[in-house]
């Protein structure tokens, strides 16, 4: 699949929030190439939530400035060093949520993972690809070029849950992006949620 490097995510809790999350690593969530196949949106099962956050690090004392909340550090995989409190990165929201009410949503697959260091193996990561009607496009775009311009992530909720929260490579400007989980049951019970019942 036409891909650049889709992020690794592992399941982790936000403490302060109290909602479940997978957090990327140091690569980026992309759209898919347009070459990709285009099929047919219906209306999910469950709606989900498209949300710009702005990232940092935590301060020198170790905690989130004012505005921010804690993203816990207890997982190797979350980009920067934790704090001594534990904490990796602090996010806030950002611009404008977007509701994706219908798409159309992929089989799981094995995707491509980000090149390992030298000496490392790759992971394995599941993931499915999520088609947008053209009429969600643009609120897409929107809310991916304000996380890219504000150097953050884009959080996929569903069900009341940020079960994503990958970095963002650009705006995307196609119907199509890939969500990649770093295993496949994670990735089938987030797909399950998602795809229309037929």
């Amino acid at each position: 699949m036409p891909i650049r490097r889709p992020p690794r995510v592992l399941a982790s809790v936000l403490a302060a929030a109290g909602i479940a999350v997978a957090i990327a690593s140091c690569s980026h969530l992309a759209p898919l190439g347009p070459d990709a196949s285009l099929p047919q949106p219906h209306h999910l099962r469950s709606p989900f939530v498209l949300e710009a956050m702005r990232v940092q690090p935590p301060t020198p004392a170790g905690g989130c400035p004012a505005g921010y909340t804690a993203l816990p550090g207890n997982n190797p995989t979350i980009p920067g060093p934790a704090s001594s409190s534990g904490i990796t990165q602090c996010y806030r929201k950002t611009g404008t949520p977007v509701t994706i009410t219908s798409a159309a949503v992929s089989p799981v697959s094995p995707v491509s993972a980000p090149k390992p260091p030298p000496g490392q193996k790759a992971p394995v990561q599941y993931g499915f690809v999520i088609t947008l009607p053209a009429a969600d496009i643009p609120g897409l775009t929107a809310v991916t070029t304000t996380a890219y311009h504000a150097r953050g992530a884009l959080a996929i909720s569903i069900a009341g849950k940020t079960w994503a929260l990958p970095p963002v490579g650009g705006p995307f400007r196609g119907p199509q992006f890939q969500i990649p989980m770093p295993s496949r049951n994670q990735a089938l019970q987030i797909q399950r949620m998602l795809a229309p019942s037929g």
